[in-house]
């Protein structure tokens, strides 16, 4: 599982700087032809940018549903599951030595 969570995040670093590299070309290559002034490059560059976050948060959201969702079909639990049902067993154990100390007395 620790594999497939690394991959997307490498797959989508990755997709972000060549993303971040096509706008910084593209736009430089309008700048250049005298399509747009240096201050609408500007603005369509950090325009590109955004949209290229928000893009890629919705993918990292989406993702992280469907990782949720493979997980309660093969009946895995997360790490905070696992914890607070180990801080219950941790909790009945000691209930349970102190019920036998009793006993013993």
């Amino acid at each position: 599982m620790s594999n497939v969570l690394k991959t997307g995040f490498l797959l989508g670093l990755g997709a972000a700087v060549s993303s971040k590299e096509k706008v910084d070309k593209y736009v430089d290559e309008l700048l250049v032809k005298g399509k747009v002034t240096p201050k609408e490059a500007d603005e369509l560059y950090h325009s590109l940018l955004q949209k290229g976050e928000e893009t890629e948060e919705e993918w990292h959201r989406r993702t992280k549903e469907r990782m949720q969702e493979t997980m309660e079909e093969l009946n895995l639990f997360t790490r905070e599951e696992y914890n607070e049902l180990k801080g219950r067993i941790d909790d009945l154990e000691k209930r349970l030595a102190k019920f036998e100390n009793q006993d013993s007395e």
